[in-house]
């Protein structure tokens, strides 16, 4: 519709020129008419007078009629000007026109790829979610399908394993790992199996395996009693990292702790000596050592642990007392209690080797 006005306004414009260009014409052929008068008239007068020129000469009370011809080429050239001036806006509207289809095409084409990626990218997305619901339902499947075969009677529990006890008997471990004949072997955890069964205190470690189909095997390692501490008419049983093991009447033939500073509230089956005592214990592990390296350990009855600087050793077979001092250079301390032993065989005396082994001497006093 606007390119219809834009047209109409043109062939308007058009006539407009074309009327004022017949006016102009008739305008000329008048002034030319005039023209061949005044060159006759004045060929008259230039006859009557050859000096006086109407054209060049002023004069007063007359107006000087206008050159037609000048007004003609002004015309003329307006008309031109015009007419430029037209040719140069269509062609800047042909110019803006073919830009703008241009730049329509160009965002068409834009459009046009962006909703290709999107739809492309919306397809990936449709079957990447479907994919994953697929496999969410496929796992789910095989998952339900292995849950339910291992629920199956095949897995029923038919025997019990125990390996590597000693001091623990098999009936122990078993109620304490509650485990039961004709259950699944997968009722109970692993983890939960060994958590029951380190709650007698001589279990160090446990490790426990599935025997497919329906056997369980639990593997043990023990703690050993290595001493004992006298306390309230019984005996608490330790090993060597301070644990206490037991609390019994009897006496069992291992070496006596005496000066312990744990208290009797934290005796109790499953805990472990004070700070002090576990420090204190490691010297005494380390006389044990170096004596059953000279062949002397079996001797040792009881020690005394009451002063860290001078450790009480005693033979009771032997009727000997053993002052060590802080357990420094033990290895020549035992040989020379060694000595000392082999020398005053049988006989009851004290046997001092707690002094500076470059300074003083190491002697034996008999009892009196």
């Amino acid at each position: 519709m606007k390119k219809q006005v834009m047209g109409k306004q043109k062939n308007t414009e058009l006539n407009f020129l074309y009327m004022d260009e017949q006016k102009n014409a008739k305008k000329q052929k008048n002034i030319v008419k005039t023209k061949k008068k005044n060159t006759r008239a004045g060929k008259r007068s230039a006859q009557e007078s050859n000096t006086f020129n109407f054209d060049n000469e002023i004069v007063i009370g007359v107006t000087k009629i206008p050159d037609e011809r000048n007004n003609v080429t002004n015309n003329k050239k307006k008309i031109k000007t015009k007419v430029k001036d037209k040719n140069t806006k269509k062609e800047k509207n042909k110019i803006n026109s073919s830009n703008n289809r241009r730049t329509r095409e160009n965002i068409d084409n834009i459009y046009k790829t962006k909703t290709k990626q999107n739809s492309k990218n919306s397809k990936r997305k449709s079957k990447i979610v479907k994919g994953i619901i697929k496999w969410t339902i496929l796992l789910s499947a095989l998952i339900a399908a292995f849950i339910y075969f291992m629920m199956s009677p095949l897995f029923n529990l038919s025997e019990i394993q125990i390996q590597n006890n000693e001091k623990i008997s098999t009936d122990t471990i078993i109620s304490l790992s509650r485990l039961t004949i004709g259950d699944n072997i997968y009722k109970t955890s692993i983890n939960k199996i060994e958590k029951n069964i380190k709650q007698n205190a001589y279990i160090e470690s446990v490790e426990v395996k599935r025997k497919l189909p329906n056997i369980i095997q639990i593997n043990v390692k023990e703690r050993k009693t290595t001493y004992n501490l006298e306390y309230a008419n019984s005996f608490v049983y330790i090993n060597n990292q301070g644990y206490i093991l037991d609390i019994l009447e009897n006496k069992l033939e291992v070496p006596i702790i005496e000066g312990y500073t744990t208290s009797g509230e934290n005796m109790i089956v499953g805990n472990r000596l004070n700070d002090e005592d576990l420090e204190k214990l490691g010297t005494v592990l380390k006389i044990m050592e170096s004596s059953s390296v000279n062949d002397i350990s079996n001797l040792i009855t009881k020690i005394n642990i009451s002063d860290k600087q001078n450790y009480i050793i005693f033979l009771e077979g032997e009727k000997k007392t053993v002052y060590l001092g802080d357990a420094s250079n033990l290895s020549t301390r035992m040989l020379y209690l060694k000595a000392i032993l082999s020398e005053e065989l049988g006989i009851e005396g004290e046997i001092f080797i707690n002094g500076d082994l470059n300074k003083s001497n190491v002697y034996f006093r008999r009892k009196e």
